[in-house]
């Protein structure tokens, strides 16, 4: 069966009070984590986390890359849990890491904060991205 020709034409909710890190801040050239936003997840809750990531360079598989992760914890400064994550394969993209209340307080029971680790893994190039929670 042939693959439809009609654009992507989904429309994202973006709320900047739920702005993981924003693509205009810049690239960053090693492991680091954004500073989280409280966000406390209920059973019942349905979103996603949409990361958007920028061209860059050096990517190998396994050996040279970025892998960008939502984690959660129970309090701003507390010990945080991965509950989805992508890896970029250099070239502009944008991934949908879909999430659940209950798939996150299955992890981590009482998660109220989130942010978003770029974790740098060999020596691919400066990765610059932005992130953020919406409805799915």
């Amino acid at each position: 069966m042939p693959r439809s020709t009609i654009a992507d034409r989904r429309a994202y909710l973006f709320d900047k009070e739920l702005e993981l890190r924003s693509i205009e801040v810049g690239a960053v050239a090693a492991t680091a984590s954004e500073s989280p936003i409280q966000f406390p997840a209920t059973k019942q809750m349905a979103y996603k986390a949409v990361v958007d990531i920028a061209a860059h360079t050096g990517y190998v598989a396994g050996t040279a890359q970025w892998e960008v992760s939502v984690e959660v914890a129970t309090t701003s400064s507390g010990t945080y849990s991965k509950v989805g994550s992508c890896i970029p394969n250099g070239e502009q993209n944008r991934f949908d890491i879909p999430l659940s209340g209950e798939w996150v307080q299955d992890i981590l029971a009482g998660a109220a904060y989130v942010r978003v680790t770029a974790t740098k893994t060999g020596s691919p190039g400066d990765l610059n991205y932005g992130a953020y929670l919406t409805k799915c």
